[in-house]
C-alpha cells in the first residue's frame, strides 16, 4: 500500500470513529433502552426544577423553526398524552431568546398542555453554551436576529438532579418504545429513592 492510500484510510477511520463517539456508550453498554443510555451530569437550569421523583425531557429549539422543531414538538405532545399519569415534564429551551419572548414561550407551552415548560436563556450565546453543556449544538445562520438556527433535534432525558440518562438523536422515533424507556427510568428512580 502506498503512503497516499494509507493516509486516506487512516483519515477515514479517524473520521468514522469521531462520528461514532456520541453513540459509543450505548453501543458498548447493552442496557435494553431504545434511546442512547448515558449517565452524565447535565447543566442546572436556573429557575427550573424537574419533577421530584420524575423526569424532564429537554428539547433545544426555537419557535420560528420550520424543520425539526415542529416534528419533535408533535412527538412530545404525543408522549405527554401517553405519560399523563406520570411525573414527566417536557422542557422547551429556546435557542432564539431575541425573538422568543417570555410571553410567546408561555403562550406556546400553554397551548401544548400542563406538562410543558419553557426556559429562555438571556442571549443566543448563553443558549449555545447551555446546548453545548448537553452535547448539543446551535449555530445561527447569519448575523440578523431573524436568521435561522442550525441545531440538532435531540431529546435529553434528565432526572431531578439534572443527571442525563437518555438521549434520542432523531425526530423519527418509535414513541411506544420511548414511553417504555421513560416508564422504566421512572420505576428505577422510585426504587432508588425508596432505598
Amino acid at each position: 500500500m502506498n503512503r497516499k492510500t494509507t493516509s486516506i484510510l487512516l483519515f477515514a477511520t479517524a473520521f468514522l470513529m469521531a462520528l461514532a463517539l456520541p453513540v459509543m456508550p450505548s453501543l458498548l453498554n447493552n442496557t435494553g433502552f431504545y434511546g442512547m443510555s448515558i449517565n452524565e451530569p447535565g447543566e442546572d437550569l436556573n429557575g427550573y426544577q424537574p419533577p421530584k421523583n420524575g423526569l424532564a425531557v429537554i428539547f433545544f429549539g426555537y419557535r420560528q423553526c420550520g424543520t425539526v422543531c415542529p416534528v419533535q414538538l408533535v412527538n412530545l405532545l404525543d408522549l405527554s398524552q401517553r405519560l399523563k399519569d406520570a411525573p414527566v415534564e417536557f422542557l422547551f429551551v429556546t435557542l432564539d431568546p431575541d425573538n422568543d419572548t417570555p410571553e410567546a414561550l408561555q403562550q406556546t407551552t400553554a397551548s401544548l398542555g400542563e406538562a410543558f415548560r419553557s426556559y429562555r436563556p438571556d442571549t443566543h450565546q448563553s443558549a449555545q453554551k447551555l446546548a453545548s453543556a448537553y452535547n448539543d449544538f446551535a449555530v445561527k445562520q447569519g448575523g440578523a436576529s431573524n436568521d435561522s438556527i442550525a441545531h440538532s433535534a435531540r431529546l435529553h432525558v434528565v432526572t431531578p438532579d439534572f443527571r442525563r440518562k437518555l438521549i434520542y438523536t432523531t425526530p423519527d422515533l418509535n414513541l411506544e418504545l420511548v414511553e417504555q424507556d421513560l416508564r422504566r427510568l421512572l420505576k428505577a428512580n422510585t426504587s432508588e429513592s425508596a432505598t
